[in-house]
């Protein structure tokens, strides 16, 4: 059974079924990454988005995001890094069954609860020529963006992938206010 994961919070990732009986919505296929210094490590991360998960704890409308980072070598990968968890639910699983690779060691999330981080760090990683076991986030997000996520061993790199539709935070929001009855009044006084 996969776990939940809290803003601020660290856990070890339990075991899940998904994506078995989900409807897949978008893949972006084999997405190929470098590290900035060119030379530490390169490989690919592959993001699918499902819905109508069964082992999606946040009901059928819930979106489950999975990651498969593959290791080109020639360092091992330590961590990755995906963006946009913010005000939703999260909960995070491995299916080692359906995709043998490296597990990671814990996941956690940022205290304001945006950033969700598989780590490898303390362990082997994820050594050249290897892969992680199918790393699972479902949510209660009902809608996916691109996004920007990040490979690191020491070096980072950036790779395009999916991740849920950002939540406006309240500053944002009131700014959007202000600014809406600051063109209420303008039309008024035209």
């Amino acid at each position: 059974m996969a776990t939940l994961l809290g803003p601020g919070a660290t856990v070890a990732p339990g075991p899940t079924a998904t994506p078995a009986g989900a409807a897949l919505i978008v893949d972006s296929g084999a997405q190929p990454f470098t590290s900035v210094d060119t030379v530490s490590f390169s490989g690919t991360l592959r993001t699918r988005v499902y819905s109508a998960d069964p082992g999606n704890p946040f009901g059928a409308t819930g979106l489950t995001f999975t990651f498969l980072l593959t290791n080109n070598g020639p360092d091992a990968l330590e961590r990755l890094v995906t963006i946009n968890y913010g005000g939703y639910l999260t909960d995070v699983g491995v299916n080692l069954a359906l995709v043998p690779g490296a597990l990671p060691i814990a996941v956690d999330r940022s205290a304001n609860g945006k950033v969700v981080g598989w780590d490898y760090t303390g362990g082997p990683g994820i050594g050249p020529g290897g892969n992680s076991t199918l790393l699972v986030i479902h949510t209660d997000a009902t809608q996916f963006v691109p996004a920007t996520n990040s490979v690191i061993n020491g070096s980072v790199a950036v790779v395009p992938s999916f991740g849920p539709l950002p939540i406006p935070e309240p500053a944002s929001m009131g700014l959007a206010g202000i600014a809406l009855l600051g063109l209420v009044a303008r039309r008024r006084s035209n």
